[in-house]
C-alpha cells in the first residue's frame, strides 16, 4: 500500500489472492457499505473531497472503500462499518473470481478498481504481516489489476425555470394578459410581484383583496401555472447548445421544482422535451430541491454517482447539488454571490456559458472549485 497526496493508491501489479484472516490496517481506513447504498457512499466521498480506492463485492454483499488515514466518520449510509487504521479487519472467503467484471469510477481523478480488489489487497497485506507464514505459490488466476481505458463520465443535470427557460419573459407575457383580464394595470401586477418577492400564495391573495378579484385563489393559481407554461418562449440558441452536448456524448437530465404537468408543458413550449433522458420533478416525489434525495433520484435515473448540476438558484441548485455530491455550476445572470451563500464550483452568466464550460471538459472531469 502506498499513500500519495492524501489518498490511498494501490500497487496493483503486485497483488495476488492469498489466504484469509485478520488484517491489521496500517496507513489507511476502510468503510464497508451495503451494495444497495454504494452509490450514495460514492456521492459522499465526492462531497467530502476524499480520494479513495476500493469498491468490491464480498460474500456479504458489501462494498469496501479505502480512505486516507484519520479521514473521520462521515454520516455513511446505514448500515455501514467504519474500520480505522490500527484496527483489525477479518476477511470473508474470497468470492468467485469469475464474477469480477464491473468497474467503478467517480469524479475525483482517474481512479479505477475491480470487484475483487479489496479482498486481494487485504489478503496480500495479511500475508506480509505474518512473518512466520510461508508465501503461497501464486494461484492459477493471477489478476493484473490495471485500469482500463474509460472515458470520463459526461452527465449533467439542468434546472428548468430561469435556467433552461426564460421565466422572466413568460411571466411578463402572463402579467399583461392577467392585467387586461381583471381590469388592472401591468404596474399593479409588477408592484405586487415586488411586494411578495415571488411568493405566489401572497401574490394572488394580495391582488385578490386589493382589486376585488372574484376568481378563487385555487383558480388563480391553476390559471397561472397553465398559462405561464404555455407562454414560455422557444430559444433556438439554447436548444442548439443542448443538442451540441448530446452530440458530444453527454447524457443530460432536468431536476426541477414545481407541478409536474406545468413543468413538462414548459419543456414542450421551449422545444426541449426530447433533449433530456431524465426529467425529475419535485411534485412527483413529494420532496423539493435543495433536498439531496431529489438529486439522488436523478442520479439513479441515469445510473450514475457522478454528475454536474447547472442552475440559477444558489440554495436549491448549488447547495442541494453539492450536498448530493454533484459538481455545481451557478448561472448567475450577472448577480453577485452573497458572502454567506453556497459556493458553486463554477459561476457563469448564462446557460449558454454553462454549456460552453461543459464542452471544454468533454474529455476530462469538470474540476472542483479551488
Amino acid at each position: 500500500m502506498n499513500l500519495v497526496g492524501g489518498g490511498a493508491y494501490l500497487l496493483a501489479d503486485t497483488l495476488t489472492l492469498a489466504r484469509t484472516g485478520p488484517v491489521l490496517l496500517e496507513g489507511f481506513d476502510v468503510v464497508l457499505v451495503d451494495q444497495n447504498h454504494a452509490r450514495e457512499a460514492v456521492a459522499r466521498l465526492d462531497a467530502l473531497g476524499l480520494t479513495a480506492v476500493g469498491s468490491v463485492f464480498t460474500h456479504h454483499d458489501e462494498w469496501g472503500f479505502f480512505l486516507p488515514q484519520e479521514s473521520g466518520h462521515p454520516a455513511w449510509p446505514a448500515p455501514a462499518r467504519y474500520v480505522g487504521a490500527g484496527a483489525t479487519l477479518t476477511l470473508p472467503p474470497a468470492p468467485n473470481a469469475d464474477a469480477a467484471t464491473a468497474w467503478i469510477r467517480w469524479s475525483h481523478g482517474p481512479i479505477y478498481t475491480a470487484p475483487l480488489l479489496l479482498h486481494a489487497v487485504l489478503a496480500d497485506i495479511a500475508t506480509r504481516h505474518r512473518p512466520e507464514a510461508v508465501p503461497a505459490a501464486p494461484p492459477p488466476r493471477v489478476r493484473l489489476l490495471e485500469p482500463p481505458t474509460m472515458p470520463s463520465p459526461k452527465i449533467a443535470f439542468f434546472d428548468l425555470d430561469a435556467t433552461l427557460t426564460d421565466h422572466a419573459t413568460s411571466f411578463h407575457r402572463w402579467a399583461g394578459e392577467f392585467a387586461t383580464r381583471y381590469g388592472i394595470t401591468l404596474k399593479d401586477v409588477d408592484d405586487a410581484e415586488v411586494r411578495c418577492a415571488g411568493r405566489r400564495d401572497r401574490f394572488f391573495a394580495n391582488l385578490k383583496a386589493q382589486y376585488d378579484i372574484k376568481t378563487s385563489l385555487v383558480g388563480l393559481h391553476a390559471q397561472y401555472r397553465q398559462r405561464t407554461a404555455e407562454l414560455v418562449p422557444h430559444r433556438p440558441q439554447v436548444c442548439t447548445a443542448i443538442r451540441s452536448l448530446r452530440k458530444e456524448g453527454w447524457r443530460l437530465g432536468v431536476i426541477t421544482n414545481g407541478d409536474p404537468a406545468a413543468q413538462r408543458l414548459k419543456l414542450r413550449s421551449a422545444r426541449l422535451a426530447d433533449l433530456f433522458e431524465a426529467v425529475v420533478i419535485s411534485g412527483e416525489y413529494g420532496i423539493r430541491k435543495p433536498d439531496a434525495d431529489l438529486f439522488r433520484i436523478a442520479l439513479d435515473a441515469l445510473d450514475t454517482s457522478s454528475a454536474v448540476m447547472v442552475g440559477d438558484d444558489l440554495d436549491a441548485d448549488v447547495r442541494g447539488g453539492s450536498q448530493a455530491g454533484l459538481r455545481t455550476v451557478w448561472v448567475s445572470g450577472g448577480r453577485e454571490r452573497p458572502p454567506t451563500g453556497p459556493m458553486p464550483d463554477h459561476t457563469v452568466p448564462t446557460v449558454l456559458d454553462a454549456v460552453d464550460l461543459l464542452r471544454e471538459h468533454t474529455d476530462a472531469p469538470l474540476p472542483a472549485a479551488a
